[in-house]
């Protein structure tokens, strides 16, 4: 992957809003939830730890990156940055790309709308990645540091971007904070961001945390100045069975030991090719799809087929693998013994 941005598309919700997303490689999708309000797809792409991150996962994922609702590439249609607004970006992203399953993976601010969409759509979140995230602002944004830092947004914009950028990465890396600073001025306004940050004084997914059922992995970065590991841990006690771990980052971004402990916890990757020598050909290539996330319309579009035929096909797999659903026959692409994979170079 080289500096040169890939192509962005929008996904365009029933309420009018425009959501700006890239689609990187094949395999099962995991949906990045951005930092809200801090992200810009462009622009992101400019920084090396960013094309790193993108390169490791799509080896055997399917990454799907976004703009949240107003910030970045996405046009703003609602103003609203509360919590069940900014999970239905989610929700018009994965619609749009017809995805019925997938694993989130939430970015600091981005954790709590995607806590809030595992916690609503919990069969369609299979795992749930939270980076240096929280529960609610009081105890993230209420802290001394974090306020002060805060603070600086109404009073000297660029003051507070370069002091936030500096913040996460430590006070270590002055290049990459004020490239991460640059993102940052040009991903949202100053108006914006203060409209931003008064909405989120609402925000406090204790209520409905305990319902997310996906197998979770929290992550919090030793390095960053505005994370602590009691946030972190009193996350991660309220999801059943979740997994803790403490990793460094690659300049705000995971790096390569996050990257393993990642790729770990999603499990056995889809393969880019399946062969099961008791399906068709056509079976096959619905299968290899199936276990992307496809929904029945992606799978009929993708390979030129009509949804009837889609589920005709299905029906016929379940019969031969011996399974009744769609995760069951998912299961089985992923752990039957009895199976060839190809990948794609």
């Amino acid at each position: 992957m080289t500096g040169t941005s890939p192509p962005v598309r929008y996904a365009h919700g029933k309420d009018g809003r425009r959501i700006a997303l890239m689609s990187l490689g094949r395999g099962p999708a995991l949906i990045e939830v951005p930092h809200i309000q801090m992200s810009h797809l462009h622009l992101e792409w400019q920084l090396p730890a960013v094309r790193r991150w993108c390169q490791a996962i799509t080896q055997r994922h399917r990454l799907i990156r976004f703009d949240n609702n107003g910030c970045g590439l996405s046009s703003d249609q609602t103003g609203d940055f509360s919590l069940d607004s900014l999970a239905s970006d989610i929700l018009t992203v994965v619609d749009a790309l017809h995805l019925d399953q997938f694993a989130l993976f939430g970015r600091i601010t981005g954790g709590l709308p995607a806590i809030v969409f595992a916690a609503r759509y919990p069969e369609r979140v299979s795992h749930l990645v939270l980076w240096n995230s929280f529960t609610d602002h009081a105890r993230h944004g209420g802290q001394a540091r974090m306020k002060a830092v805060l603070g600086l947004a109404a009073s000297d914009w660029q003051l507070f971007t370069e002091s936030i950028s500096q913040a996460a990465l430590g006070w270590q890396d002055g290049p990459a904070a004020r490239t991460w600073a640059e993102v940052l001025r040009a991903a949202s306004s100053q108006p914006r961001f203060l409209q931003y940050l008064d909405a989120r004084k609402t925000w406090d997914v204790r209520p409905i945390v305990s319902q997310v059922r996906a197998k979770t992995l929290v992550l919090y970065d030793q390095a960053n100045q505005l994370v602590n590991a009691e946030r972190s841990q009193e996350l991660a006690s309220f999801i059943r069975n979740a997994e803790l771990r403490a990793i460094d980052s690659d300049t705000g971004v995971p790096g390569e030991g996050a990257i393993r402990v990642i790729k770990d916890f999603l499990g056995t990757a889809a393969p880019s090719t399946v062969i099961l020598p008791e399906l068709t050909r056509r079976e096959n290539e619905v299968v290899s799809l199936l276990v992307t996330g496809a929904s029945n319309q992606s799978i009929a579009t993708q390979l030129s087929i009509s949804v009837n035929t889609v589920i005709r096909h299905l029906t016929n797999i379940f019969g031969k693998l011996g399974v009744t659903s769609r995760s069951e026959a998912i299961a089985h692409v992923l752990t039957t013994s009895r199976h060839r994979i190809t990948d794609n170079p």
